[in-house]
């Protein structure tokens, strides 16, 4: 069938327990999903899995409580000792803590006690460490809970290899200096910790963050760093002067610049030479997450001491991997102190979702190139279209090339406001709607209702975003690799809903 038709709500793309992504059809059901209406979360059975729970991971938790005599107990899964003990010296007290299984730890707590279920929800998403959908099958499978496990294409066994290689040639490293991680953000809480730890003990306590960061890499900048330490932002990067500026009156107390390139959600590329050299000369660390165009696309290791990435998107085009990766930029004066501090700390991706990527790793070049084709014509198409306010797109930035992996490149991802309402154009849309991108099919989603709900949900949060550039009401496009023919009349007939 098909990816360019209605899904129903809550229905998962692809046809797999493990895929990443499930249908917020309309407008009013994303507005559900956020105030927790019964009936949309019900519907969704899956979802984004630091979001929502998936069933496999429930369905052990209560296996494990059970058995523990535990009935009663909130917990969480989480496949490593390392990153449990952060969770505990995170939250302190209140939490219990058991090994379930090898290297699985079950971490348990009150029920009742609201506040402790948020805060360990929230570190659970926000560092990515929660145990991924395939080990808990796994698990239910050794424990007796399931006959068997979904069947799929898979290579090779997830041990290092093949996926190590392919993917340090994107980045442009040696294999040694590569980490599959268990997710993308697990990737970045690494990269974060690792250099936070090297940079306060030499007294640097200062952090900028450039541009508008994705929702969970913001709040672990937001909610991670301790007493003493600071963090700024500049939302504009494409301001040079004012960025360079801002990062040399940090002068020897910055400790890192963290920068998405391009930007999410308006692909916004900065000149990162200078912004480098800037970060260079006053001895802090260059973090830069290309996700959004993805190491297929763009050329960034060059200008970072170490580099972070969801591989979720664009590499797993499929849509059904959560797993992600730390590289380290070997000519970094930081390389000797970084290097040995994540890799003691990275969470590796579990063997299966390796073996699940490599299998997909094979095809995603030629998709990848689809995708980005198929953007570039959507794009302009958008742009000439009399609907449409503003089209945002990395192919039409001029600075794209300075970190284009090749010609012609722009990324699958394209953001447009529209003219009046976003909700009938959303809504009339047929293809896939919620969270994720870099994906082989075409996915919208109204990103600032997801990502920050309570900002598009008051004035004075509407008027921030304004201020910085960003529409509270934008529409992000991944564009996927279906006939562009057939994508645009999609678009066309949504589009139609805009009154002249």
């Amino acid at each position: 069938m098909t990816s360019l038709r209605h899904y129903s709500l809550g229905e998962a793309c692809p046809a797999s327990p493990h895929a990443v992504v499930s249908s917020l059809p309309t407008m009013a059901d994303v507005r559900g999903y956020e105030e927790r209406e019964p009936r949309v979360i019900e519907a969704l059975k899956s979802g984004y899995p630091r979001f929502v729970q998936h069933a496999f991971v429930a369905e052990l938790i209560a296996f494990y409580l059970s058995r523990e005599g535990l009935e009663g107990r909130e917990a969480v899964l989480i496949p490593g000792r390392r990153a449990t003990q952060d969770l505990v010296e995170r939250i302190g007290a209140g939490l219990g803590i058991l090994k379930v299984d090898e290297a699985v730890f079950l971490v348990h707590y009150d029920a009742s006690d609201r506040d402790l279920c948020r805060l360990v929800k929230k570190f659970v998403q926000h560092t990515g460490c929660g145990i991924s959908s395939r080990q808990a099958e796994d698990l239910l499978l050794l424990h007796g809970l399931r006959d068997s496990v979904f069947p799929e294409l898979t290579e090779g066994s997830g041990q290092p290899g093949f996926v190590e290689e392919e993917l340090s040639g994107l980045v442009g490293c040696d294999t040694k200096d590569l980490m599959v991680c268990a997710s993308g953000m697990s990737a970045f809480y690494t990269g974060f910790r690792a250099v936070r730890e090297f940079q306060a003990a030499k007294g640097r306590n200062k952090w900028l963050q450039l541009g508008w960061l994705y929702l969970d890499s913001g709040c672990v900048l937001q909610e991670f760093l301790a007493e003493g330490e600071s963090l700024d932002h500049c939302y504009d990067v494409t301001d040079t002067e004012a960025l360079v500026r801002r990062i040399e009156a940090c002068g020897d107390a910055l400790a890192a610049v963290v920068i998405e390139c391009p930007t999410n959600p308006i692909v916004q590329v900065g000149d990162l030479e200078r912004i480098a050299q800037a970060v260079r000369l006053c001895g802090g660390v260059m973090m830069i997450d290309p996700t959004v165009a993805s190491i297929y696309n763009v050329d960034v290791l060059r200008y970072a001491d170490i580099l972070v990435t969801s591989l979720t998107k664009y590499a797993s085009c499929e849509g059904d991997v959560m797993i992600g990766a730390v590289a380290l930029n070997a000519e970094s004066p930081h390389y000797s102190d970084l290097v040995l501090r994540c890799f003691s700390c990275y969470q590796p991706a579990y063997a299966r979702d390796v073996a699940r990527l490599a299998y997909q790793l094979r095809r995603a070049p030629e998709v990848v190139a689809r995708m980005d084709a198929n953007a570039r014509q959507l794009a302009d198409y958008l742009q000439a279209h009399r609907a449409v306010a503003k089209v945002h797109y990395a192919g039409h930035s001029e600075r794209f090339a300075e970190v284009s992996q090749r010609k012609g490149a722009g990324g699958a991802l394209i953001t447009i406001e529209v003219h009046g309402a976003i909700e009938p154009v959303y809504d009339a849309l047929e293809l896939m709607k919620g969270p994720s991108f870099g994906t082989e099919y075409t996915l919208v989603c109204p990103f600032m209702y997801l990502a920050h709900y309570d900002l598009v949900t008051t004035d004075e949060g509407r008027s921030f975003l304004r201020s910085i550039g960003i529409d509270p009401d934008l529409l992000r496009i991944s564009v996927g690799a279906e006939p562009i023919e057939a994508i645009i009349q999609v678009f066309e007939r949504a589009l139609a809903c805009v009154k002249n």
